[in-house]
């Protein structure tokens, strides 16, 4: 079953590359980022599932607080370089 979701996993990151690559603009860009750190985090499970080792596990929760608060940093970056739409 491993080797299912190994697959798929594989497919989602050739994916997310190339999304990465042709995409214009930088928040289009964080999104694909973004995708591609959650294909990160499904590989630690995955090698947690196919192993039995559970420090894969703390790997991947490490992993995700850290890609999530850099994707609430570089979201607020982006904002704060991005003029106001409100301002005449």
């Amino acid at each position: 079953m491993t080797i299912l979701a190994e697959v798929f996993l594989g497919l989602a990151l050739l994916l997310v590359l190339e999304a990465l690559r042709r995409l214009p603009g930088t928040a289009n860009r964080l999104v694909a980022v973004d995708a591609l750190s959650a294909c990160a985090l499904a590989a630690c499970l995955v090698a947690a599932a196919r192993t039995g080792h559970t420090a894969f596990l703390d790997v991947a929760l490490g992993f995700a607080l850290i890609a999530f608060l850099a994707t609430v940093c570089w979201a607020f970056a982006l904002r704060a370089g991005a003029p106001e739409e409100d301002a005449p």
